[in-house]
C-alpha cells in the first residue's frame, strides 16, 4: 500500500508540474500580448488613414512583467538541463 502511495504522490507531482509549464507559461505569454493591446495610445494618423498607436504605461509594464516571468521560466530550464546533475545531485 505504501508504494501506492508514492506512486500517486508522484504523479500528483508530475501532473502539477505539467498543468503550470504546459499550461501557465503560454497564458501568461499570452496576458503579456494583450495587455501590450490594451488601452493604447494614438500618436498620429498616417497619410492613408492608418492609426499609429503606443501601448499605455500600465499595458506595458504589465507586458514587461509577464514576458520577465517567462523569459526566467525559460533560463531556469535551461540550468536545470545543463547543469542538473550538480545542482541535484543525481
Amino acid at each position: 500500500m505504501e508504494i501506492l502511495t508514492k506512486a500517486f504522490e508522484a504523479l500528483w507531482q508530475v501532473l502539477a508540474v505539467g498543468i503550470v509549464l504546459g499550461v501557465g507559461l503560454p497564458t501568461l505569454f499570452a496576458l503579456g500580448v494583450r495587455s501590450l493591446e490594451s488601452n493604447r495610445q494614438l500618436v498620429a494618423v498616417g497619410a492613408d488613414g492608418e492609426e499609429i498607436s503606443k501601448p499605455s504605461g500600465s499595458g506595458l509594464a504589465g507586458a514587461v512583467a509577464c514576458f520577465s516571468v517567462c523569459v526566467l521560466a525559460v533560463l531556469f530550464g535551461i540550468v536545470v538541463i545543463v547543469y542538473g546533475k550538480q545542482l541535484f545531485g543525481v
